[in-house]
């Protein structure tokens, strides 16, 4: 083979490599175009299917809660104030929390009199009656006869009989006065001792709620001034809590609620009145923390359990978001900010979080979108 067809051959080989070697570059630069349009069309569709929440403004507060009790500052406290007699307790009309009136009966009794002074008391009074009958019978008698002896016999003698007859008239008013007083007196002893036995309750003082009642078995013995239970003024009430809580502040607004049990739910406000400061004495400051209630008070009850909320965190215009938007990681707290079909992430500061939101105190601002998964 001569020289020139072997260069010939050489090029011939040159340029089959150089097209070979070309064709991949156009086919490889083809799929990659489509590949670049395939995810650009992927990244579409996520972005129309991502669930989104707004930023919003409100008012962002979180509520607190305390167990309290109820004190009512006005009272009064029934007694046995039968001082004769034995009095037996039988049982109580009422229970704690009843409304009363004044002379409502409170408690049953029975008393019993001292048969003796009572049986004393009988006697005298016969005796009484029958002794004013005797002296009646008597001086009328002795009056007929002075009436008599005045009309007849000497001068000197009716004088006499007229002046007698004066005397004992006189002597005989005062006399059967004094006598009828006395047996008004016992007639009355006597009614006072049958009205004792008579007597079956023990009767309200005034108008109220009832409170703690003592406790007595049936048939006891109770004295004169034995404490029976306590009558409430319900418009006199405040709330205690004892111990006091750091968490309320004076003047704070708080909500007085009772609820449970068989009684309808009470939701009252209120503001508290203990203050608590560093400036003032040890001395000065209550053990427990005093809460003045406002509005009717009537459906409250010695006993009751009441709780006092209030707000713990309270912001008029805070930035909000719906709290499973909050993710965290090493660095802190983020959400992804949806801008322009791209999720951004951005560290935020949280304030705080209730049941269903976050309080976002930067790193947002009020419309952005945030991506919730």
């Amino acid at each position: 083979m001569s020289r020139v067809n072997l260069k010939m051959l050489k090029r011939i080989a040159c340029m089959l490599m150089i097209a070979a070697l070309m064709l991949p570059l156009t086919v490889s630069g083809h799929a990659a175009g489509d590949d670049v349009l395939y995810f650009g069309a992927l990244e579409q569709t996520v972005a129309q299917n991502v669930k989104t929440t707004v930023v919003e403004k409100g008012e962002f507060y979180i509520t607190g809660a305390i167990q309290a009790s109820l004190d009512f500052t006005s009272s009064q406290w029934v007694f046995n104030d039968i001082s004769e007699g034995t009095v037996h307790f039988q049982q109580f009309l009422v229970s704690q929390g009843d409304i009363v009136k004044k002379g409502d009966p409170i408690a049953e009794i029975s008393v019993s009199a001292d048969e003796i002074e009572k049986e004393e008391v009988e006697l005298n009074l016969e005796a009484a009656k029958r002794n004013l009958e005797e002296y009646t019978a008597d001086t009328m008698a002795l009056i007929k006869q002075y009436k008599a002896a005045s009309q007849q016999g000497s001068e000197r003698d009716r004088r006499l009989a007229e002046l007698s007859y004066e005397r004992l008239m006189n002597t005989f008013k005062t006399e059967v006065e004094k006598r009828e007083n006395r047996i008004d007196e016992y007639s009355i002893r006597l009614d006072e001792i049958e009205n004792l036995e008579n007597t079956k309750y023990i009767k309200a003082t005034t108008d109220g709620i009832i409170g703690f009642t003592n406790r007595f078995r049936k048939g006891e013995v109770i004295t004169n001034w034995t404490f029976l239970c306590v009558i409430n003024d319900p418009s006199q009430v405040r709330v205690v809590v004892e111990g006091g809580s750091d968490l309320l502040r004076y003047n704070m607004p708080v909500k007085i609620v009772r609820s449970g049990g068989n009684s309808k739910t009470v939701e009252l406000t209120g503001r508290v009145l203990t203050l608590k400061s560093s400036a003032s004495s040890v001395n000065l400051m209550a053990k427990d923390d005093i809460i003045e209630i406002y509005g009717d008070t009537s459906d409250l009850r010695p006993g009751d359990e009441v709780s006092v909320k209030f707000d713990k965190v309270y912001v008029p215009d805070a930035l909000m978001v719906t709290k499973s938007a909050v993710k965290s990681d090493k660095k802190g707290s983020f959400v992804n900010v949806f801008i322009d079909g791209f999720s951004s992430k951005r560290y935020v500061v949280v304030g705080g979080a209730d049941g269903m939101r976050s309080w976002i105190v930067s790193g947002v601002e009020e419309g952005d979108i945030i991506i919730l998964e």
